[in-house]
């Protein structure tokens, strides 16, 4: 018997950047939650994984980041990604 199993989609980097294009200066969560769906705040799952591939993304010099400038009120926001 054969099933029909939907693939589940692989995250990537390249997803971050095309969400990053579109939406240039998001804080992490945020990249996270247009991206992935992925709410750190609001979930059982480990940030881990998330937080490897925009490290990798920053390594590599595709994704790039601001701090957050002390005087406007960001919450505990510290920095904003860009492509």
């Amino acid at each position: 018997m054969i099933r029909n199993k939907k693939r589940k989609k692989n995250n990537s980097v390249w997803t971050m950047v095309r969400t990053l294009e579109r939406n240039p200066f998001i804080t992490e969560n945020k990249l996270n939650w247009l991206a992935f769906g992925f709410d750190r705040n609001n979930s059982w799952e480990s940030n881990k994984k998330y937080a490897d591939m925009l490290r990798r993304g920053l390594t590599k010099g595709i994704i790039k980041r601001t701090e957050a400038h002390p005087r406007h009120k960001h919450g505990n926001t510290k920095y904003f990604y860009y492509v």
